[in-house]
């Protein structure tokens, strides 16, 4: 199974997560729930880190995914600050982070994320890989 090897590699996990908006050090890499009309639930969990592939249609700046429960990951052009929440936390290698049916694994520079699809993606040191 992709996700089980890409953890393990991953180092001893220091703790879990649930924070709303998160950063990793040196803010190579800031994940979060992705903002939602007040009326609807959140479904969608948005990061944006360098090398993250920028969509040819739309508008605004590239550097954004984005991962719900099911499906796969979708780059995204974004205008505007599309996170929920402002009060960011710093989330240390090995720390596990869950929401929303995704779930981020911290590493050394780079971030995992996948869903129960086990779709999700690898972004951080200016690389991005989806599966």
């Amino acid at each position: 199974m992709l996700v089980t090897g890409a953890l393990a590699t991953a180092g001893p996990a220091l703790g879990q997560s649930h924070v709303i908006l998160w950063h990793t050090k040196g803010l190579q890499v800031n994940c979060g729930v992705e903002i939602h009309a007040p009326s609807a639930k959140a479904t969608e969990v948005l990061c944006s880190a360098a090398g993250i592939p920028t969509p040819r249609h739309g508008f605004g700046d590239g550097g954004f995914v984005q991962l719900a429960a099911t499906g796969g990951p979708q780059t995204l052009r974004l205008s505007q600050d599309s996170f929920v929440g402002t009060d960011s936390r710093l989330l240390g290698q090995g720390t596990l982070w869950s929401a929303l049916g995704v779930t981020c694994s911290v590493g050394q520079g780079t971030v995992l994320c996948f869903n129960r699809d086990n779709h999700g993606f690898v972004i951080g040191d200016g690389h991005y890989r989806s599966f």
